[in-house]
């Protein structure tokens, strides 16, 4: 995997961090989510993006304000491999991660309608 790929995929992970803790703080159940969807969602490359939720969660636990940011700088910095497929993508994990637990929240949807415009002209 190239290094612009796995930093993507690294700031999808960040991403979907940012959904799980966007309620009420991080539960096992949502750990567990989150390593399932990303073995459907990004197939063999998604131990790059595990490792990055297990780096958030046990190791930085950052705000979701930076998570978000330090996210979206890392995809604007990698905008030309950011591709429509990877967008979607990113949408269908953010998403995925809000649905697996308690179903959508305002909050969580209002991250993910934030990034839908966020990403629109990268």
């Amino acid at each position: 995997m190239d290094i612009e790929k796995r930093e993507i995929y690294r700031s999808i992970a960040e991403l979907a961090y940012v959904i799980a803790i966007a309620d009420k703080g991080l539960s096992a159940e949502e750990r567990f989510a989150f390593n399932k969807i990303a073995e459907e969602e990004l197939d063999y490359e998604s131990w790059a993006a595990q490792s990055r939720f297990e780096l958030l969660d046990e190791v930085v636990q950052p705000s979701i304000e930076k998570a978000y940011n330090d996210a979206l700088h890392d995809l604007r910095k990698h905008k030309d491999h950011f591709t429509t497929e990877m967008k979607e993508t990113a949408v269908r994990v953010m998403q995925k991660v809000a649905a697996a637990c308690s179903g959508f929240s305002p909050k969580e949807a209002s991250i993910i309608d934030r990034f839908r415009k966020d990403i629109e002209n990268l």
